[in-house]
């Protein structure tokens, strides 16, 4: 904006440095005493802009002749004496007058925007009329109205208006609900379908945010909808249900897409709605017709299922059991063979298959082979033959049971012929033993899961069912005839052989869990039970066996004994077990010897865990719990309690030497790098200890101690260990009860804002003032800053005193400015967990808007450790604030973590100088060269400077030599209550070192 000479700021960015020259023109004329009527016409004369002086009734006395050719070409070349009243209708006269008036009465400039209304419209010229008091020597003050044209300005906003409602009209035409929003997410357009479709007029939605038209959680999801539209770009589309006009429940399809400014950032976004429910009907018939052809499908995939698990059942009884198995073409041609086969022809499996059986065989049993063979393709289906063989290996005659099987191709086609052949030499001689055995079990063999097993008195199996064969290497074959604890053998085996003799030897059940491996090598768990079987005489003769798989059931019992006492991602114990052991560790501890708590914090592991992810964060806490095992002796305790907190329990320790050994490795391991994801991770740790029975003999109270000591290490610098001692209890309860003060004082509103007052240095003339948080306690006084601040910004009630700050800063800020005279800015400092809140910016504007306060006259104040986070909420919510005109401070600059960067990066106003600096700066020089360089850096980057803490007028010299313009201290003034500040003169005194 352009000021006027002794005039306030015009508003308006239309006036050019020319006009400036000609009110320049016109003060310079006032001062040599010229009055209206000779000595400045002249020159105002050849001003190109229209000038007319009024008297204070608003009479003119003198126009030049811009303005004479003005009134003249817009009346027609009627006279200039009533061409107001011509040109303009009685409404606009009347505010043109009334303005006159006004600027004579009080002095004060007034500017009015002017339309010829009067003449027709394509005839209408528009102007801004700045009206400017004109005092004259030995004459009444006048009013100089100086026209500057702004028709064609007024003409294109017309022209944008007709485009715009061109673009309003076009997308009501459209019959899909259109809408567009703001990078804030405020409404902007919504087009007829939108309001039919939702039966709410546009007026309740243009101009606000989701947050003020749908419920919470509604708008929580499309905000977040809208930011991931933002990150991602391009065009976004998803579905969602929506409520329509009619209080229906549609399904719609939104359609997004970002626009962005003539400087190619995002303005916005704009998006369509569709509604798809017809269309999801229609697919959900579909897909009822689909599911009923999956439903007739389904029949026929259980039977591929079927026949799938048949054929891997078939190929591994092909490999396991002792049959003979073959496959040959239809050629003759030996396809397949098992073991069994192998071992009765002789030969090796390379040496059998791909040839005939006049390879393998003699010419005699070839040819009777061959002819079965042809016999079984004949008869298309089982053949079955006993028949006398020589086997080839061993040379001696042996009877087999073969069956022959037709194999068919997918044509349907005999592609072969299968083969099965049991030698039956064994067989004769226990036909009726094994008849009479296959009557007994048949049908607890077929039809129990259970395993069954009969034992004799010397505790051999005499019997296994198929189910407990499955479940052991080698099979029945490997179990019959055999103990326990000749096969499977085991720890496990010597506790069912007692139970056994106990069976054999009081004729009574027994019920027991037994554990062992399968032939997998999975751990099995068995309930068995033992029953006695009785023979003639009334004595135990045999044991049966039933085994009834429990390993889901023991399995689970396992998992919740786990989830019970460890933790889950590291395996470690977790606080239930740690206390356990500790309560063991202190009963069995003797007195030469002493139990240690060690309790451990890893520093910087949530800046982790935010940057490279959780995933990122558990490996972390996984690497180092296994440093931690390996930095501690056997028999101590390492134990997870949750986060990146960590306990180690040291049950047996000698002297202090052996603890702080172990906690110097742990820093020293911890310190090593992590290699996680990639790329190099660097943490350390604080460590804190407490002794039984030195510090307590309980174990609630070493616990606690343990971490009061841990607090100390981290607010001593970290990386380091403390011993507890009985001070840390009293600082602890002295910070608990001071938490409990400040919550109260939260509550009982205690707490009141002072102000320091900000100044320039050259003629010391008050621009504004910081606003400083004060805490008086009753009966007490005022609390040291220092001692509650980083305890609320700990605990978090940092955000609410934040907003209890900022609302009465602005409030404060408003009070001063509302005058219009000369501007107090208002500083106010913002906490780094304000800025975790996302509804920072929201927050602000509610406050601006409820106090009345503009955005100019209020500066954040912020800390450079704020902007080294990176983080992307941070810099969104400063481009708001700038965006909102509000300035941006770093206050305390050059004592963080500096980096020249951050200046051009972010949207940085101000840079204020720590009073560190400015105190040392007329004597240390390295302290001098350090402040000229950072108001070299700020000059060069256009950014102001604020000096803190000036308190001597050396210092004050020092920086006003150097370019340093505005300055803040106790030479020119304390902190002061708002009621001082609103009595505080323009200008301060500095010779008494304070307020005037």
């Amino acid at each position: 904006m352009l000021r006027l000479a002794g005039v306030a700021d015009s508003g308006d960015d239309c006036i050019d440095d020319g006009v400036v020259r000609a009110l320049s023109l016109f003060d310079s004329m006032k001062n040599l005493g010229m009055d209206a009527g000779n000595g400045y016409c002249v020159p105002v004369s050849d001003l190109p802009m229209p000038v007319i002086r009024y008297d204070a009734h608003g009479q003119w006395r003198y126009m030049n002749s811009a303005a004479q050719a003005m009134l003249g070409d817009a009346s027609g070349g009627a006279c200039a004496s009533y061409a107001e009243s011509g040109l303009l209708s009685p409404n606009a006269l009347q505010q043109y007058g009334d303005a006159i008036r006004e600027v004579a009465d009080t002095g004060v400039a007034r500017e009015l925007e002017l339309s010829f209304d009067g003449l027709p419209e394509a005839q209408r010229q528009h102007y801004l009329v700045q009206f400017v008091s004109d005092p004259v020597q030995d004459s009444p003050a006048g009013v100089l109205a100086i026209y500057f044209d702004i028709t064609a300005r007024k003409r294109v906003e017309a022209k944008l208006r007709e485009r715009e409602s061109f673009l309003e009209s076009l997308l009501d035409t459209i019959p899909i609900p259109v809408f567009s929003k703001d990078r804030e997410g405020r409404y902007l357009h919504l087009n007829r379908a939108f309001e039919e479709f939702l039966g709410v007029p546009k007026q309740r939605f243009v101009g606000k945010t989701v947050f003020e038209t749908s419920p919470q959680a509604l708008a929580q999801t499309y905000f977040a909808k809208d930011e991931e539209l933002f990150v991602k770009g391009g065009i976004q589309r998803y579905e969602f249900k929506v409520q329509n006009a009619k209080q229906a429940v549609r399904d719609v399809e939104f359609s997004k897409a970002v626009f962005h400014d003539d400087q190619g950032r995002q303005a916005g976004l704009i998006g369509a709605i569709l509604d798809i429910t017809e269309r999801k009907q229609a697919e959900f018939e579909q897909r009822a017709q689909y599911e009923k052809i999956l439903l007739l499908n389904r029949s026929l995939e259980a039977k591929a299922l079927e026949l799938s698990d048949a054929r891997a059942q078939l190929i591994t009884v092909l490999h396991t059991i002792p049959d003979m198995v073959w496959l040959k073409s239809t050629t003759g041609i030996l396809l397949l063979c098992n073991q069994s086969f192998e071992q009765f022809v002789g030969k090796s499996k390379v040496e059998i298959l791909g040839r005939t059986d006049y390879v393998v065989f003699d010419a005699e049993l070839a040819d009777y082979f061959r002819e079965r063979d042809k016999a079984a393709i004949e008869a298309m289906h089982v053949c079955v033959d006993e028949e006398w063989v020589v086997a080839p290996a061993t040379g001696e005659r042996t009877l087999l049971e073969t069956r022959r099987l037709p194999v068919f191709d997918a044509a349907g086609a005999v592609a072969g012929v299968l083969g099965v052949a049991r030698d039956m030499t064994e067989r004769h001689r226990f036909d009726e033993r094994l008849a009479r055995r296959e009557r007994e079990f048949r049908t607890l063999v077929e039809n129990s899961p259970d395993t069954v097993a009969r034992y004799g008195r010397d505790f051999r199996r005499l019997y296994v069912n198929p189910t407990f064969a499955s479940l052991t290497r080698g099979g029945a074959n490997a179990l019959l005839g055999k103990s326990p604890s000749e096969f499977p053998g085991g720890r496990a085996t010597v506790l069912y052989e007692r139970q056994l003799g106990e069976v054999f030897a009081t004729a009574s059940d027994r019920e027991f869990e037994l554990s062992w491996e399968a032939a997998d090598g999975r751990q099995l768990t068995h309930l068995l039970r033992l029953t006695p079987e009785l023979g003639a005489n009334g004595t135990v003769e045999t044991v049966l066996a039933v085994g009834r798989d429990i390993s889901e059931l023991h399995a689970s019992r396992a998992k919740i004994h786990r989830m019970a006492y460890f933790d889950a991602l590291t395996a470690l114990p977790n606080r239930v077990l740690f206390n356990e052991r500790l309560r063991e560790a202190l009963t069995s501890s003797t007195d030469a010897r002493f139990a240690a708590v060690m309790m451990i914090d890893m520093d910087r592991f949530k800046g982790v865990n935010d940057t490279l992810g959780h995933a990122v964060g558990d490996e972390l806490l996984r690497e180092a719990a296994c440093r931690l095992l390996d930095c501690v002796r056997a028999g101590d305790t390492v134990a997870r309690f949750g986060g990146d907190e960590f306990a180690i329990l040291l049950p047996e320790v000698s002297d202090h030497g052996i603890l702080e050994q172990i906690s110097e490795m742990i820093i020293k391991r911890l310190d090593e790098p992590f290699l996680l994801d990639g790329r190099e991770v660097f943490i350390s740790c604080s460590i804190g200890i407490a002794l039984y029975p030195t510090d307590s003999t309980d174990a609630k109270d070493l616990l606690r101690y343990a971490d009061s000591a841990m607090y100390q290490a981290k607010r001593s610098g970290r990386r380091g260990f403390r011993f507890y001692t009985k001070d840390m209890t009293i600082e602890a309860t002295a910070r608990l009860l001071l938490e409990s003060e400040l919550r109260r004082a939260i509550d009982q509103g205690e707490f009141e804002l002072h102000y320091q007052p900000q100044v320039l240095l050259q003629g010391a003339e008050v621009i504004g003032s910081e606003a400083l948080l004060r805490w008086k306690r009753p009966g007490e006084g005022f609390v040291r800053p220092g001692q509650f601040i980083p305890l609320a910004e700990e605990t978090g009630l940092i955000v609410e005193l934040g907003r209890w700050v900022l609302r009465e800063a602005c409030r404060a800020a408003a009070e001063w400015n509302t005058d219009g005279s000369v501007r107090h800015k208002v500083s106010i400092n913002l906490s780094a967990r304000q800025f975790q809140s996302r509804d920072l910016v929201l927050v602000v504007k509610e406050i601006l808007e409820e106090t009345g306060c503009r955005p100019q006259w209020l500066e954040f104040e912020i800390t450079e450790s704020l902007l080294l986070a990176e983080n992307d909420s941070v810099m969104s919510a400063l481009l708001a604030f700038e965006d909102m005109g509000l300035s941006i401070a770093i206050d305390d600059f050059g004592t963080g973590y500096s980096a020249l960067s951050y200046l051009t990066r972010f949207p940085i106003d101000t840079l204020k100088i720590d009073r560190t600096f400015i105190q040392r700066v007329t004597s240390d020089r390295r302290h001098a060269e350090l402040v000229k360089a950072i108001l070299s850096i700020a000059r060069c980057l256009g950014q102001r400077v604020v000096a803190e803490g000036v308190e001597t007028i050396e210092q004050a010299a020092f920086l006003d030599a150097h370019g340093c313009e505005v300055a803040q201290g106790f030479l020119y003034s304390k902190p002061l209550r708002q009621s001082e500040i609103a009595s505080l003169p323009r200008y301060l005194s500095v010779a008494c070192g304070g307020q005037s």
